[in-house]
């Protein structure tokens, strides 16, 4: 069976994306997956919950590499959780004045990605895909 490839997306676009996700699978991989395999025992739930969640999203970005498209909401995710973190979280910090040196560290690496998820996805194919496109059915009819 001959692979089936979306046309509309160039191959230069799959080709930013490969390197978005690789940019994502690594640069997760390197911060989250150190301190999830050697933590102390003391991290609580939420810490733990964290880290965890975060480190999943390396293999996920790994698989985006070979499947660009079908793992869009891999990139979907990180922006929103990027998004939610920077209005829900610094933005009382910064208006309380109450900013930190890390989480001026994260503002910047968070940032990063705020900035580039825009630039790097195919929207013409994230609308006709996530939007426009006839949603799968909530029930089977019966054909008798």
């Amino acid at each position: 069976m001959a692979p089936t490839t979306d046309r509309s997306v160039s191959l230069l676009r799959l080709n930013i994306l490969r390197a978005y996700y690789a940019f994502m699978a690594f640069g997760t991989a390197a911060v989250f997956w150190p301190p999830l395999l050697n933590h102390s025992h003391e991290w609580g739930i939420a810490h733990g919950a964290q880290y965890s969640l975060l480190a999943a999203l390396s293999p996920l970005a790994l698989l985006g590499i070979r499947y660009p498209l079908k793992m869009l909401p891999v990139i979907f995710y990180e922006f929103a959780w990027k998004a939610l973190w920077l209005a829900f979280v610094v933005a009382p910090l910064y208006a309380a004045d109450r900013m930190t040196d890390d989480v001026w560290a994260n503002v910047f690496a968070c940032g990063i990605a705020i900035i580039l998820t825009p630039l790097v996805l195919p929207w013409r194919h994230v609308w006709q895909t996530y939007v426009a496109a006839v949603a799968e059915p909530w029930r089977r009819t019966s054909t008798a």
